[in-house]
């Protein structure tokens, strides 16, 4: 294309932007060509991998990027653009395939613990009802699917594996290029990357077994269509069923995503993905403090609280997205986005809350006598989302460009009920006679039935009762410049609104608040390359987000987060890469939990270092080594409710994953590896005011596995030293839970 007719087709197309791009007014200016060489393909080829010279490992070009071992050479989820990680502003995390194959992940937070300051989903919650279970540098964060907000409640199979190509750990606020939900994410996001279609036909059957009677078998399908390759097909599909170290609990779940692409094989893809996933389990509502990590008796640590008959309760999610991919030509390319889904939630529990703090962690009758209450909790959700973008990769003299300009539009309807009856317990605690429902846990015997409770029958209760609409849009444009081939830019701003409309019925007439607010959020930040492969960078962002859930007749301004960030990046010849950061993330009108009974808005602060490290020196060795240290405290000036410098819950002031990998020569043993790991993490607070918190702990992981091209078969034992301990529980405020025993685990897998 002629430099004038490309100066004239950027001036026609960005200036409508130009509030929003003035600090790449300057390089626009300049004469531009076609950036070529970086586009992706119209079609997903899969391609040979290719050898890295100097490490002999070779580069394997996945449906998701580059993959050289376990080492992801771009990243998609921070930018929406396939950039390398080396030049993005802050850390990104990669929990790559061929990582969570080789170390036998079982779940996706088994998978996640390979990255810093990161403390992901307990796997023993069903239809959680917190919004941001998983917790990264301290806050709670999202889990999202191909850049597409998850539901408020985490619905579905989410601990399954078969279809996940790669996990991206965004660390922080991601609010240009991201919205949805609840509004754009301000603690973090953990996004998982699926699996696509691609033209070579390639098959794979599997099961995973192991302690507990944990079976998982598993399908993976990858069939072209037609001789053309232009119709291409891929289907994941698998089933877990497990018991468990801890009484009466059995899971059973399932997953199948059908994906169709069509292509033309030049320009133009559109990728059909669908989705169906269910969970079905008892509601586990953890073991108090007293009697674990507190008092002057010992609670079994297997110990199920509640009936043994109890229903399960259950979790669903359904929906299809579709993506459409078209290259207009060498410098503009077009995406849209967009999804349907559908998620309900059941869940069915028995749990304490009468005692003197009001969140059922100590006994309600000292010394260790506890009230059994019934609970239901129900939540049923369907979103539609879109997000179109245009993006233009195009050069200067001395710059390298890629711009992006989108908007997303999302609707979110939720309509959901918590009913509580106290079954004779408050009866009698106002003296009325009535016969309480009560647990001695010295000698368990729960013998209470679980009935659903129904408010106006009984004691039974509703804490809330409602029918909400999220409407959340934004427009934003981003910049990225690789200038002189040293300095890399990233400058970009989200006009992000969010409008919520909540109707609570829970006190029989309805009461609607209304929650509107519009604001501005940039975000900047730039790599410097001081010499070959050693860079400083420093970034600077923002987020907003309404917290759903927050059952407050004072209706919260929505939550604000700013975060900085610096840091070092290290690549030494394609061997030793990594990167050290320094982080701080202030947050406002964040709902924290007091009691079962109450909450209230608060500011936070976290600040810390991480260092995320992976050595492969050559095809033998792999080292993965993460630390983090986090020092997240409660800020607010006049402390409402929870004074200032009281540490978060959930959050380990220090953290960290070792993991070695060793794999023999084709001329010594063809096929097998071994492996070993440690995880560690120090005390966790579990309630918001620091009464109680749990030790420190450790688990030491194990490999043996053996691969070819034709067949795959692993063993691999969790927590080898069978070390017992306890970790915080997300329930009422007062739980805990135990970590898992030893554990043993084999794989086998058929390719053609």
């Amino acid at each position: 294309m002629p430099r004038s007719a490309m100066r004239r087709s950027l001036r026609r197309h960005f200036l409508s932007a130009r509030p929003l791009l003035a600090p790449g007014l300057m390089i626009l200016s300049m004469p531009v060509l076609a950036q070529t060489g970086d586009s992706p393909p119209a079609a997903p080829v899969e391609f040979p991998p290719v050898l890295v010279q100097g490490t002999g490992i070779p580069v394997e070009n996945t449906t998701a990027g580059p993959v050289q071992g376990f080492r992801a050479l771009t990243a998609k989820s921070s930018t929406r653009t396939s950039t390398p990680i080396e030049q993005l502003p802050q850390n990104i995390n990669v929990i790559t395939r061929s990582l969570i194959d080789s170390q036998l992940s079982i779940t996706l937070s088994d998978a996640v613990r390979n990255a810093s300051n990161v403390q992901p989903v307990d796997t023993r919650m069903i239809g959680n009802v917190e919004q941001t279970p998983v917790r990264i540098r301290g806050f709670g964060a999202e889990l999202w699917t191909d850049g597409f907000a998850g539901n408020l409640f985490i619905a579905g199979d989410r601990d399954g594996l078969v279809n996940v190509e790669r996990v991206e750990v965004l660390k922080g606020p991601s609010a240009v290029v991201y919205g949805g939900g609840a509004g754009a994410p301000v603690g973090g996001v953990l996004n998982v990357v699926s699996k696509m279609p691609t033209d070579t036909a390639k098959y794979q059957f599997g099961t995973t077994f192991g302690s507990y009677w944990y079976a998982n078998p598993y399908v993976d399908v990858n069939q072209p269509l037609n001789d053309e390759k232009t119709v291409l097909f891929r289907l994941t599909s698998e089933y877990t069923g497990s018991s468990s170290y801890i009484d009466v609990l059995n899971s059973s779940r399932f997953s199948v995503n059908p994906t169709l692409t069509l292509t033309n094989r030049t320009d133009t893809t559109l990728t059909l993905q669908g989705f169906v996933s269910q969970a079905y389990q008892q509601a586990y509502p953890g073991l108090p403090v007293s009697g674990t990590v507190t008092g002057d008796y010992t609670v079994n640590r297997n110990l199920y609280f509640g009936n043994p008959n109890i229903m399960p309760s259950y979790s669903k999610m359904y929906g299809v997205t579709g993506t459409l991919d078209h290259r207009v030509d060498d410098v503009w390319s077009v995406n849209v986005k967009a999804r349907w889904s559908r998620s309900e939630m059941q869940q069915n529990s028995q749990s304490a809350f009468l005692d003197a703090t009001g969140t059922g962690g100590t006994p309600l009758f000292p010394p260790s006598t506890f009230d059994v209450n019934n609970i239901e909790v129900y939540d049923q959700q369907q979103e539609i989302s879109i997000n179109p973008t245009v993006q233009a990769k195009f050069s200067t003299e001395s710059t390298k460009n890629t711009l992006l300009i989108g908007g997303d539009f999302s609707r979110v309807t939720d309509w959901g009920f918590m009913n509580v009856d106290t079954n004779g317990n408050f009866c009698f605690l106002i003296g009325f006679g009535c016969t309480p429902s009560l647990v001695n846990l010295q000698n368990p015997s729960f013998t209470t039935p679980y009935t659903f409770p129904v408010p106006g029958r009984g004691e039974g209760v509703s804490f809330f009762n409602f029918n909400n609409t999220y409407l959340t849009t934004g427009f934003y444009a981003q910049l990225q410049s690789t200038i002189n081939d040293r300095f890399h830019v990233l400058a970009g701003a989200r006009l992000a609104s969010i409008d919520i409309t909540y109707n609570e019925f829970a006190t029989g007439a309805m009461v609607t608040r209304v929650t509107q607010a519009t604001r501005l959020l940039p975000r900047a930040g730039i790599v410097v390359d001081l010499v070959k492969g050693l860079s400083l960078y420093g970034s600077y962002s923002q987020g907003m987000k309404w917290v759903p859930f927050s059952q407050t007749f004072a209706q919260p301004a929505p939550e604000f987060s700013t975060q900085y960030e610096a840091g070092v990046k290290l690549n030494i010849n394609d061997t030793l890469t990594g990167t050290v950061a320094l982080f701080q993330i202030e947050r406002t009108n964040v709902p924290v939990r007091l009691s079962a009974l109450a909450a209230t808005l608060s500011q936070q602060t976290s600040r810390g270092f991480e260092a995320d490290f992976l050595y492969q020196p050559n095809r033998n060795w792999s080292v993965l080594a993460s630390y983090g240290y986090t020092n997240a405290f409660f800020a607010d000036p006049a402390g409402p409710g929870i004074p200032a410098g009281y540490r978060l819950p959930f959050v380990p002031e220090h953290s960290g994953r070792f993991w070695l990998n060793y794999q023999f020569d084709e001329s010594v043993v063809p096929g097998l590896s071994l492996g070993a790991g440690i995880y560690a993490a120090s005390n966790q607070y579990v309630d918001a005011f620091n009464l109680w918190q749990t030790g420190g702990y450790y688990t030491v992981d194990a490999k043996i596995g053996y691969e070819n091209e034709k067949f795959r078969a692993v063993l691999s034992a969790k927590n080898l030293t069978n070390n017992q301990y306890f970790v915080p529980y997300s329930w009422l405020g007062g739980q805990v839970a135990p970590g898992a025993p030893l554990s043993i685990y084999g794989q086998l897998a058929f390719k053609f």
